[in-house]
């Protein structure tokens, strides 16, 4: 299975592990390292690499890593992640790599390029260091970094990438006083089995506070470190009710254990900044802090409302490829939705995204298929998210209206989500997101104009059905509510959320 990783760009139009010191280890017997790591195996037979990842404890931003195979194979390859998109170099980062047989013998190798390296032979284990001092902000919710307060190991670019493929058992060895949080099964204190490298995550460091909630079949965890204005209890009031929304909304919960980690960012920066992004069953969120607690609360509801739904989609399904406009475009827009229904947010900021959506989706001349191929190509990031949330929005009008309001562009989602879960085989996810489209006549239209084709967003006759308005206010389109709506656009109003308010207030 690929990695299911999603970066969370901001964009202006969202409202908006024995403790071992460094020398000891570099003397440490061979032998004795590979005997701890055959040791290893005994908790898990099945497991295919038995690996050991250790935190420096006189300069914790250092790990050291080692590694076995159950099962030596024929490899001469050793290979590490060099990039995670938009700037992210890391491969520079990994130093004194060293190789040995099954006889535990060293094997030489070759630097080829950063992070690449051939052995003159096959090898059966490895060893080397890892610098976590230095990592971008703007990378923070993506890769490993580490500071003396802790950080995040993503083991995709810690570990080899020759087995990435591999079931793996591995032990995380802590400085004393510090805490790990996985989404992970744990199999004793601090040894994981990892199923999917790509998707593994760790919170390492001093002072994690937790709390855990039941949320259907599924466990929900928030785990957060330093000080915040809110309480972790407070984050896990704002993350369950919105878990629970799309657990309704796509019929069941694509795993039984979730892990939120809120961390701060690794390097100063002014208030407002955050990423985030979502990695199998888990989402990081590196942030700044906020002027107020009240402003602190609302940022973190409106990222969880996005990230949450990536469980789902496109983390919950067997689909590849660059379908970024449909997963991200449609949480955007159905994150809008669920504030709504949730009373985190008004109608008229609903109104207020899409309008402001529009304004940036004016300058894209490609069609959004082409967008996505080319994401991090200049403003094209910014541009995908925004038409992909107006075709979402369009997808919504135009199903309202065809169906009477029986169905929308949740039932979509439903829909896409339960074709293609696990254990579906793995399908291109454009193919599928465009033949589910494709299968109701009054988004043909759509998809032709705005997902295949380039053509400019022309919502009029969509909008003025459901009782919405464009007005042209500074060449910018301005969205409201027409003031007499007539029954039937009263009736997909309410669809949409616009009286969500008063029944919030009935039930209260």
């Amino acid at each position: 299975m690929r990695a299911r990783v999603r970066q969370r760009a901001k964009s202006h139009f969202i409202p908006a592990l024995c403790l071992m010191s460094k020398t000891f280890l570099s003397f440490l017997p061979i032998c004795a390292a590979l005997l701890l790591l055959l040791q290893l195996f005994g908790a898990a037979n099945a497991q295919d690499i038995a690996a050991k990842i250790v935190i420096d404890v006189k300069a914790p931003t250092n790990v050291y890593v080692e590694g076995t195979f159950r099962n030596p194979r024929n490899e001469r390859n050793l290979s590490f992640l060099r990039d995670f998109g938009a700037g992210t170099e890391i491969a520079q980062r990994f130093s004194n790599v060293q190789l040995f047989d099954g006889k535990k013998s060293p094997v030489r190798a070759r630097k080829l390029m950063e992070g690449e390296y051939l052995a003159d032979e096959p090898f059966s284990s490895w060893s080397y260091k890892v610098d976590l001092h230095s990592v971008q902000n703007s990378s923070s919710a993506l890769v490993s970094w580490l500071g003396n307060n802790g950080g995040i190991l993503t083991l995709n670019d810690l570990l080899p990438q020759t087995y990435r493929k591999t079931s793996i058992v591995i032990n995380v060895s802590l400085p004393l006083g510090w805490q790990s949080a996985t989404s992970e099964r744990e199999l004793r204190p601090n040894t994981y089995e990892i199923s999917n490298l790509a998707e593994a995550v760790f919170y390492v460091g001093p002072g994690q506070r937790e709390n855990a909630a039941k949320v259907g079949n599924s466990q929900v965890r928030v785990n957060i470190n330093d000080d915040w204005l809110f309480s972790v209890t407070e984050a896990a009031s704002i993350a369950t009710p919105i878990f629970d929304q799309y657990e309704r909304i796509f019929g069941s919960s694509p795993a039984d254990r979730f892990i939120i980690g809120i961390r701060k960012f690794p390097n100063p920066i002014a208030v407002d900044n955050w990423e985030a992004g979502t990695r199998g069953r888990t989402i990081t969120i590196v942030s700044s802090e906020t002027a107020f607690k009240s402003r602190s609360l609302q940022q973190l509801n409106e990222q969880l409302r996005h990230e949450i739904f990536h469980f789902w989609l496109p983390n919950g399904v067997n689909l590849t490829g660059n379908y970024d406009w449909f997963y991200e475009g449609f949480a955007l827009y159905q994150s809008l939705k669920t504030g709504v229904a949730l009373n985190n947010i008004r109608f008229d900021d609903y109104l207020d995204t899409l309008s402001r959506a529009y304004k940036i989706d004016r300058s894209l001349n490609l069609s959004l298929i082409e967008a996505s191929k080319n994401r991090w190509a200049g403003n094209n990031n910014t541009r995908v998210y925004a038409r992909g949330m107006l075709v979402a929005f369009l997808c919504d009008l135009a199903l309202l209206e065809k169906s009477k309001g029986k169905r929308s562009v949740s039932d979509l989602i439903r829909q896409l989500y339960e074709h293609n879960r696990p254990p579906h085989p793995e399908t291109d996810g454009n193919t599928a997101v465009l033949a589910l489209l494709r299968s109701y006549s009054e988004l043909v239209p759509i998809i032709d104009r705005n997902i295949i084709g380039s053509d400019s967003i022309e919502w009029n006759d969509l909008i003025n059905d459901a009782g919405i308005e464009s007005q042209l206010i500074d060449e910018s389109a301005k969205l409201k509510v027409t003031e007499k709506p007539s029954s039937r656009q009263k009736d997909l109003l309410d669809k949409l959320g616009y009286n969500n308010w008063r029944k919030v207030a009935s039930k209260q």
